[in-house]
């Protein structure tokens, strides 16, 4: 496959069970790191919770997908509609595991923070994640990623606040 179509090929590839099955024996058999990166993403496009969950696992397994890249696939996974609060659900329940796995301050546990909250836009959301933030609050006060997350989940509130009713009445004159 050309790179510049991999991608999306991948990702129609992997929303059924044949087609994300394979992609994921190919990643288990590939040498090419790029091509990699590129079957975890389309894995985690796939709009089965079952397989989104199933992608998550293994890579906190870390035998099938290496845990090197497990922030990756978290992130991955928030990034879709189907799966944001799975991701953010993931890590809460796996959060002394991956405290464990990863160092505190890393990469990785920014990513997985940051990645998993970017979705939320809703007051709900922002009370959740705090109460979260709340019971990890010794840990929490190390990282600077917990406020980032804060922050921007607050800047998405204050948008839907301001654009969704504008959104909802264009959205409505359009489909007239």
């Amino acid at each position: 496959l050309p790179t510049d179509v991999a991608e999306t090929v991948f990702s129609v590839g992997a929303q059924d069970d044949y087609g994300w099955t394979s992609l994921l024996h190919i990643y288990k058999i590939s040498l090419s790191e790029a091509q990699k990166k590129k079957i975890l993403f389309a894995l985690a496009t796939s709009r089965d919770t079952d397989k989104l969950q199933r992608l998550l696992a293994m890579g906190l397994e870390g035998e099938v997908i290496r845990s090197q890249d497990l922030s990756y696939v978290v992130w991955m996974v928030a990034r879709n509609p189907k799966g944001y609060h799975l991701a953010w659900n993931f890590v809460k329940q796996n959060w002394d595991t991956l405290v464990e796995k990863f160092q505190l301050g890393s990469s990785c546990i920014r990513s997985m923070i940051v990645g998993t909250t970017g979705q939320f836009s809703f007051p709900e959301e922002l009370t959740e994640v705090q109460q979260f933030f709340e019971s990890i609050k010794e840990q929490a006060s190390q990282l600077r990623a917990t406020q980032i997350a804060l922050d921007n989940l607050q800047k998405n509130i204050r948008w839907v606040q301001r654009n969704l009713e504008t959104l909802r009445n264009w959205l409505n004159v359009q489909m007239k």
